[in-house]
Parts: C-alpha cells; structure tokens; sequence
C-alpha cells in the first residue's frame, strides 16, 4: 500500500487504521470477482447497478452501507484500470458529481452541498497516488450522507451530531445511554430528552435499529454465520438479537438470508432470461 500524503490544502486526512481498512476492503472485493471470473461486472467496465445502490443508499443516509458498496465500486474500477491514476481520477471526479446529487435528493440543503462539491472538485489535485484519492473520496462519501440528516432546524446539533457519530464507530461494542450521554458531557435524563425530541425516536430505539441495519448488509454474506453477526453488531445474545431483528423487519435473520438469496435469483434468471 502506498504511503500516504498529506493532501496539502484539504480536510480530510485519513487516519493510517481507516486508510487500511479501506485498502483491505477493496482488496478482498476485487479478489471476489476475480474468483467469480468477473460475473459482477457483467462485462462492463463500470459497475453501474453498484452505483445506483450506493446514491440509494447516500440518499437515505446510511453510512455504513455507502461505505461498503463505495470501496466494491472502487474495487471494480482500480481492477479494470489497472490502477491507472488518470482513469481513476477521473471515475473519483465522476462520483463526487453523482454523490452530491444523492445527498441533495435525500434532503441535504441544495447550497451546502453545492459549496462543498465545488471545494471538493478543486482539492483533488493535490492528490498524488491512487490510495490517496480513494480515501479521501470515503470522507467527502461520509459528509455527504451526514448532510442528509438536516441540522437546520435542530436546536441541539453538536450533541445529536456527536451522538449519532459516537453510535455510528460504537455499535459493535456494549453501548449504554449513560455512555453517550458522557461522551456528549450531558446528565443521562437530558441526553434522552433531548435525542427523543430531536430525531423523534428514543435513544434504545435509534440504536437497535442502527445495528439491525448493518446486520442486514452482513446477512447477505453467506459466509458469516448469523451468531457472529450477532456479536458483529453489539449484541451479546443471539436470542434478544433474533428479537430485535424480527421486531424490526418483520422476520428472523435466518429467514432474512433465504429471501434476500431468492431475491437475488430472481434478479440472475431475469437477466438471464
């Protein structure tokens, strides 16, 4: 992996641990296709139906997933341009454009996005490798879709901000109100007031449901077993865990995975047929 500038004139450095992870991400996704003989990109070179997931995805402000689909996006084009840094720039540039568009259709402010896609397009140049570009476009991916959740009108914005952004990096582990309410340096009663007022769901809610929607991109994996996507998502027990998920999505996780398969065979007999 190569080392990684500083990205002179930018906001986004990233830090060595999340520039590895993305890295290894990518890594693993092009060792996929090349093991399915290049079938998910259907002979194409742009992965087109990835892209549509991912502005879905922006647009409803979920960052993990736009995280996931975004580095199998750049996996597919480091993999059919041979990590050629013009091809890739111009790709990264392409996006940006796309993205900006996702964030404003899932209610970002039109002037904002504007504004930091104007800054964005201008700071690109100061990158010099591939691996640079890629991380910094995972930032600009990651503030757009934080756009999505409009602070304009909310009267606690740093302390929702910081809340969401805590649960966000914190789901995997054992997460309690008093937590985040320490980590946002208010009394537990007024973190939950204030969080139920602000986003209109309580703080338990907000969290099962978060952690339910990372679960759901897991499940497509066959190759994790539903116990350790279990533990994967914050949740000690694999029963309140099933609970939850049914509670949420109206079936277990196992039944989840049979129909998101069928689902996905459905989707190959139709374009085969």
């Amino acid at each position: 992996i190569a080392a990684y500038g500083s990205g002179e004139g930018t906001d986004y450095l990233s830090e060595p641990r999340e520039i590895l992870e993305q890295q290894s991400d990518i890594s693993t996704y092009i060792h996929h296709i090349k093991t399915m003989g290049g079938q998910e990109s259907s002979g194409r070179d742009y992965p087109i139906e990835k892209e549509r997931e991912l502005l879905t995805l922006i647009s409803a402000g979920d960052q993990y997933g736009a995280r996931k689909v975004l580095n199998e996006i750049l996996g597919a084009i480091l993999l059919k341009s041979g990590i050629s840094f013009d091809v890739v720039k111009a790709r990264v540039l392409e996006l940006i454009v796309v993205l900006s568009r996702a964030a404003v259709e899932g209610g970002a402010e039109i002037e904002q996005i504007f504004g930091l896609n104007f800054k964005y397009l201008n700071e690109i140049n100061h990158f010099k490798t591939v691996e640079e570009m890629t991380a910094w476009l995972s930032k600009i991916m990651e503030r757009f879709s934080e756009c999505v959740f409009d602070m304009k009108d909310v009267k606690h914005s740093d302390v929702i901000y910081k809340s969401i952004s805590y649960i966000s990096k914190n789901y995997m582990q054992k997460i309690s109100l008093e937590k985040v309410a320490a980590a946002v340096y208010l009394s537990p009663s007024y973190f939950s007031k204030i969080f139920k007022e602000e986003t209109g769901t309580n703080f338990v809610t907000y969290l099962n449901n978060y952690r339910i929607s990372v679960a759901k991109r897991l499940l497509m994996d066959n190759s994790i077993d539903i116990v350790d996507i279990s533990n994967l998502v914050g949740y000690e027990d694999q029963s309140y865990f099933s609970k939850s998920f049914k509670k949420i999505t109206g079936m277990t996780p196992g039944k989840y995975r049979v129909s998101r398969g069928q689902i996905k065979r459905t989707r190959k007999n139709k374009v085969l047929g």
